[in-house]
Order: structure tokens, then C-alpha cells, then sequence
């Protein structure tokens, strides 16, 4: 099958669909719309060809400014010939697919495109609309997102799958090297954040939270991986509050070496406003940790409050910090039995390799459909 995939980034979770699609035995087709520092050679995986238009577009633009691309893109569809398009996010790259009235067209969303963006205006609305009616089939990772882009268009269940962006199974895994923990305070408990430092993650509650907590609790200790625009606001705070001794911030991570940090952490943070089902959370369930999230939906499919983590309000610095308080204080007993719990929900909710062929039946029935009406 000759697939066309396009999206505007060249991340680690379109790598992932990419290597699969490819290890299936695909033709393959990789199109970035939009501006990328990562897109050096060596991201691609072997065997996928990539265009890379000219000019690029701005992954933030609007759904305006994309529609512009379309002639660019159909250009290609005639050079390329696909027999399927893999497109999204929604508003951006999946709208484009739309206006191209190229079929079949599996959409993605990447959920904060439904969640968020969706309804900030009516460019975006309309755009979301228009991307959900051309769809022939419709791939996301959670039923909240389902559920929301299904009041927007009646996509029939038979034409959705439903899987999370999980992890490749014993990737991540609370047995092996780790970095050394903080020799002074062998007896600290470390909460790790992996999310960006950007508004949507509410890094500045999370920050809150912690030095109120810490006030509280002085064994806590905080791992603040990743980088991000509010990179600013982050290293004020730690200086302005005295953190420094306690609040770790490494920088960007490579993805080789997140199991070794998450070793070093005892529980995960998150204070996401808005999430699909977030891959940070599912490694960090693989990895034995209690979890502290936002109390929203997507969450709530995976975090049962105090069985397996807890759940705070969004923009909540008190109850974050509460919270964060609770979970570094579970007895010995209390951790162990949540560690068992998640590592056994990851296992059997979120294999990746047990759950992507599902996508590709999906375009196996798309193709042989578009097939049969074409004759």
C-alpha cells in the first residue's frame, strides 16, 4: 500500500507511526508542512521518503494560512499517487487533505487539535468541520477525544479506532540503570515532570505547587525535564523561591535516555490543562510510578484517585500541592501495590505493538472500499 503521510512535525510520535508503517512493509511517504529544526536525515527511519515543501509553514499557523498549501499538496498527490492519506492534525494538515478531496482520508487528531483549538474561533471551527466530514476513517487516542470530535460531525464508530500512542512493550521498565540520586538526601522523594515548559502544561502551577508542598515536606525534590518558551518564568521562580538545591532542571532529554531519569524518580507530575492520552503519563505508569494529574477526562481514563495516583484541579496550585504532599507520604506497602497496578494497566491497555495493526485494518478496509467503487 503507498501511504501519504502528513503532518507538521517531525517528533518522536510521528517517528513511531512512520516505523511502523514501514515494518509492515508500506510504501511510505513522509510530508512535513511546517518548519522543523529536527528534521535531519537521520530522524527519518530507513525506507521512508520525505518532502519538504518550500516555503514551510509555521506549525501555530491558522487554518488560512495551510489552505495555501493545497495546490503545493496536490501536486504531490499526482506525482505520488497514494492509495491513502494519513493526515493531522485536524485544523492544519487534515484540513488541507480535506480540501484537496483526495479519498480515503484517515485523519488524526493529535487532541489538544479537538480539545483546544477546535473552538477558539470560527476559522477553527468551521476548518474542524469541514476536516470531519471529508474523513473516511478517524484515528484517536482517547474516548474524550472520540467524544468531542464526534459533536462536531456523527463520524460512525466502524469508520473510528481508538488506541492510545502507547509505549513499545519493555522499553520502559523499573529494572535497570538509572542516574544516581541526590547523595545528600538519599532519603528524598523526587516527583518528574517530562512535559514542555509551555502554558498549556501550566509548568508556573506546577512550580507553585511544588514550593508549597515543599514547605510541607522538605524530602521533596523535583526532576523538571524539557525546555520551552516559558523557560524564563521557570528559572526566576527557582531562583526567586530559593530552589535551586532541590528543583533539578537537566534540560531537553533525548528519548534513548528517559527510562534512566524515570528510575530516578519515586512518583510523575502533570498539570496539563488539557491532554489526550498523554504518552508521559502511560511511560511513567510502565514504570511503576504513582502518578499526580490534572483531574479532566483523559486522565481519569487511566488514574483512579488514590488507587493509583491522584487527581488534582486544573490551575490549582493548593490541590496540586496537596496532593503532591499525599502521594510522598504512602507507606512502602502503599507504592509497591501502586507500582504493580500500573505497570499491569500499561501492559495490558497501551502496548503499542498489539494495538497498531488495528490502524492498519482500518486502511486495509478503506482501500479495498475505495477499490471496489472505483471498478
Amino acid at each position: 500500500m503507498r501511504i501519504l503521510y502528513f503532518s507538521d512535525n517531525c517528533s518522536n510520535h510521528n517517528r513511531r507511526f512512520l516505523e511502523k508503517l514501514i515494518s509492515f512493509g508500506h510504501d511510505v511517504c513522509f510530508l512535513n508542512a511546517a518548519q522543523d529544526d529536527l528534521a535531519a536525515e537521520n530522524w527519518l527511519p530507513r525506507g521512508v521518503r520525505r518532502v519538504q515543501p518550500k516555503p514551510s509553514i509555521r506549525r501555530d499557523a491558522d487554518p488560512t494560512q495551510f489552505a495555501k498549501f493545497l495546490s503545493e499538496f496536490r501536486s504531490l498527490l499526482n506525482e505520488f499517487r497514494p492509495d491513502l492519506v494519513h493526515a493531522g492534525p485536524v485544523q492544519t494538515c487534515g484540513y488541507v487533505a480535506a480540501l484537496s478531496g483526495f479519498h480515503p482520508l484517515v485523519l488524526m487528531s493529535w487532541g489538544s487539535d479537538i480539545l483546544v483549538h477546535a473552538d477558539q474561533n470560527e476559522e477553527w471551527r468551521l476548518a474542524t468541520e469541514i476536516a470531519l466530514r471529508a474523513a473516511d476513517g478517524f484515528f484517536c487516542d482517547c474516548e474524550t477525544v472520540r467524544e468531542a470530535a464526534q459533536r462536531y460531525v456523527k463520524i460512525p464508530n466502524t469508520q473510528i479506532v481508538q488506541f492510545p500512542w502507547g509505549i513499545k512493550r519493555g522499553s520502559f521498565s523499573p529494572l535497570g540503570p538509572m542516574y544516581p540520586r541526590e547523595s545528600a538526601n538519599p532519603d528524598s522523594f523526587t516527583f518528574i515532570s517530562t512535559r514542555s515548559w509551555e502554558r498549556l502544561y501550566d509548568i508556573a502551577v506546577l512550580l507553585n505547587a511544588f514550593h508549597l508542598a515543599y514547605k510541607r515536606n522538605n524530602r521533596m525534590r523535583l526532576l523538571l525535564l524539557g525546555n520551552g518558551s516559558e523557560a524564563g518564568r521557570v528559572r526566576n521562580f527557582i531562583a526567586d523561591h530559593e530552589l535551586k538545591q532541590v528543583v533539578a532542571t537537566p534540560g531537553k532529554i533525548v528519548s534513548t535516555e528517559m527510562p534512566l531519569w524515570f528510575r530516578t524518580a519515586d512518583a510523575y507530575v502533570s498539570c496539563a490543562r488539557s491532554d489526550g492520552t498523554s504518552v508521559s503519563l502511560l511511560e511513567a505508569m510502565a514504570m511503576g510510578l504513582p502518578a499526580v494529574v490534572t483531574d479532566i477526562p483523559s486522565n481519569r481514563e487511566w488514574i483512579a484517585e488514590s488507587e493509583n495516583g491522584f487527581l488534582a484541579a486544573t490551575s490549582s496550585s493548593e490541590e496540586f500541592a496537596e496532593k503532591l504532599v499525599r502521594a510522598a507520604t504512602l507507606p512502602p506497602r502503599d507504592l509497591e501495590a501502586i507500582s504493580q497496578r500500573n505497570q499491569a494497566i500499561v501492559a495490558e491497555r497501551a502496548d503499542w505493538d498489539k494495538n497498531f495493526p488495528s490502524l492498519l485494518c482500518l486502511y486495509e478496509h478503506l482501500v479495498s472500499t475505495a477499490a471496489l467503487v472505483g471498478a
